[in-house]
C-alpha cells in the first residue's frame, strides 16, 4: 500500500504495531491514536491481505477476547502517544484563542474607524 495521506504516514506503521505486536484491536488502537476505529480495521485489513498475515482478533480464540480495561497497566508508547495528543491540543487552543483575540481587535477596530456597529446587540426587539 502507497501512503499518501498525512494521517497514513503518521499512524499506519503504528497501527499495525499496536494490532500485531501488543495484540490492540481496532477500538483501543481508535482511543490512543486520533483515528477512527473504522480505519484501523481498514489499515489492517489491507496490511493483512498485502503480507499474508492473519489478524490477532482472528487467531483469538473466545476465552481470550474478554475485554481488558483501558486503565490496566498502560504501556509506555500509550502514555507518550496521549502526551504527544495533549501537547497538540494545548498547541491548538493557543493557536484559538490567538485567533479569536485577533478577530475581536480587528472588531473594535473597524467599529471605532468607520462608527458602526458590528457586533450584535444582546437581548431580543421588542
Amino acid at each position: 500500500m502507497e501512503l499518501q495521506t498525512k494521517k497514513q504516514l503518521l499512524y499506519f506503521n503504528e497501527v499495525i504495531r499496536l494490532h500485531y505486536e501488543l495484540g490492540y484491536g481496532e477500538h483501543r488502537i481508535a482511543l490512543v491514536l486520533p483515528i477512527g476505529h473504522a480505519t484501523a480495521s481498514r489499515w489492517i485489513r489491507i496490511f493483512a491481505a498485502e503480507n499474508s498475515v492473519q489478524s490477532v482478533e482472528m487467531t483469538r480464540t473466545k476465552s481470550q477476547k474478554s475485554p481488558q480495561p483501558a486503565s490496566e497497566n498502560p504501556s509506555v508508547s500509550d502514555v507518550k502517544a496521549l502526551e504527544s495528543e495533549i501537547s497538540r491540543l494545548k498547541a491548538q487552543l493557543a493557536d484559538a484563542e490567538f485567533r479569536a483575540d485577533a478577530y475581536d481587535e480587528m472588531i473594535n477596530v473597524a467599529e471605532g474607524k468607520f462608527n458602526i456597529p458590528i457586533r450584535k446587540k444582546a437581548g431580543a426587539k421588542r
